[in-house]
């Protein structure tokens, strides 16, 4: 796979013929092939989760047997400690109870059809903030989504892209100044809304609702549209709490599995985890949670390590755990693909075109390596499109740049220490990468000729 992918840039570079090929091919007829992409994209995932749905490990093990057997005393006791895995919990044995099916496949393919539909809303987003960068957030996707075996895991990590992709449409519809009044209501509702249901199956979806608010404060003190800021920003939150609400009462009284509410584990416990070791799960505070009887005890202990491993690293040493965390959150184009413990639990199939398929994602796998290698380069050029196309850009860019800096905060924060958590980000990411692209192009462009000299100049 390297050797394909040199032999390409290599062609590319060497041959002008090759190059004006490519380039008519892919920039010249750009509308009609990134659609022809985006769809063999999405053939190619439906495939690939269709012969490939293996059985995960830790906590969507948990949850996907709680499916099954609610009434076992361990998933009793799971649920109790990890109350804040009830939500997904509840959402699945819906989809379950309408499909009349609890298998690992009917659970993969919901997932890949909520990524999918999650994708399309992106689409729409950009189709609205700028219709002629459709083309660009097609390749994306259609990249992204060929290399996303996350897709197919029923977890919250991909169950909440649908409710902040929806969110991020909802705003987008509303601060288009062209639609209707009454349209750009309808789209801060659908943002709230979104928001909410997002926030209840993932808390820290609550970042981009965040982000809009201090935005939308931003924008009063420097515009003079007062009334109608201040009245989207006083929506949003209304039609937050409205539907929030019912959703928190749903979890609080439901009866589908008997838990303890007096055992789950606080915030606070998050945090302490996010400054263990990488920052990310811990096995022995884990432990202790599970041990400690009351929500008050899990607290106290939880401020005695925060304080403890403040004091270890002093103000410097704190520092640069933060920076070496930071890289550890964004540094994975494989979203954390197989790095937690027991992640793939079925056995690896080596017969046919489904053994074929198994070698790139499986922990054994012939191709693992070239599949960590090629998601790698697309992750570095979805992080440098970031990067080259800085600017100071308007209040969608910044509302979208502020939502994105939160989302690292919080990671920093709380529990991280590996790629899987950006998951819930890509939405935002993706958006703010599309609408850079253009800025990044001439930004690269102006590196490049600084430091391949021109051919005029070398004959000077």
């Amino acid at each position: 796979m390297f050797v394909v992918l040199l032999t390409l840039l290599l062609s590319w570079l060497a041959f002008p013929k090759f190059q004006s090929f490519l380039k008519n091919i892919f920039i010249k007829h750009k509308w009609g092939t990134s659609t022809f992409c985006l769809i063999i994209a999405l053939i190619w995932q439906i495939q690939f989760v269709y012969f490939v749905h293996p059985s995960i490990g830790f906590d969507v093990s948990a949850v996907h047997n709680a499916l099954i057997n609610p009434n076992s005393p361990n998933l009793r006791g799971y649920f109790s400690v990890n109350y804040n895995n009830l939500p997904i919990l509840l959402t699945l044995h819906e989809v379950a109870n309408i499909v009349h099916s609890t298998s690992w496949f009917t659970m993969a393919i919901f997932s890949t059809i909520v990524t999918d539909l999650s994708a399309i809303i992106i689409i729409l987003t950009i189709a609205i903030i700028n219709f002629q960068k459709l083309p660009n957030i097609m390749y994306i996707l259609a990249c992204l989504l060929s290399l996303f075996p996350i897709c197919m895991i029923p977890y919250t990590d991909v169950w909440c892209l649908l409710p902040i992709s929806f969110s991020i449409l909802g705003w987008s519809i509303a601060y288009k100044k062209s639609f209707p009044l009454i349209i750009r209501f309808l789209g801060i509702i659908l943002t709230g809304v979104s928001l909410a249901c997002g926030t209840w199956i993932k808390p820290s979806v609550a970042v981009w609702g965040i982000a809009v608010l201090l935005s939308s404060l931003l924008y009063l003190l420097k515009n003079k549209k007062i009334i109608l800021t201040s009245l989207f920003s006083i929506t949003i939150i209304i039609s937050f709490a409205l539907t929030y609400q019912p959703l928190k009462k749903i979890v609080n009284t439901q009866h589908y599995i008997i838990v303890n509410q007096k055992r789950q584990i606080p915030m606070i416990h998050f945090i302490n985890v996010g400054l263990t070791h990488d920052g990310a799960y811990d096995p022995k505070a884990a432990l202790a949670m599970d041990m400690l009887p009351t929500k008050k005890q899990k607290v106290t202990y939880s401020k005695k390590m925060i304080k403890k491993r403040l004091q270890q690293r002093g103000i410097l040493g704190y520092l640069a755990f933060l920076v070496r965390k930071q890289g550890l959150n964004t540094a994975d184009g494989t979203f954390g693909w197989l790095h937690e413990g027991h992640f793939i639990i079925s056995r690896q199939s080596k017969v046919g075109w489904k053994g074929f398929l198994s070698e790139f994602i499986y922990p054994n796998g012939k191709y693992v390596i070239e599949f960590k290698f090629i998601t790698q380069i697309l992750w570095t050029i979805i992080i440098s499109l970031l990067l080259f196309g800085f600017q100071k850009g308007g209040y969608t860019i910044q509302t979208l740049r502020l939502a994105l800096v939160g989302g690292f905060m919080f990671l920093l924060l709380f529990e991280g220490g590996r790629s899987r958590y950006l998951v819930q980000f890509i939405p935002i990411i993706l958006i703010l990468a599309t609408l850079s692209t253009d800025v990044a192009l001439v930004n690269y462009k102006r590196i490049l000729a600084a430091i391949i000299p021109r051919k005029e100049e070398k004959h000077a």
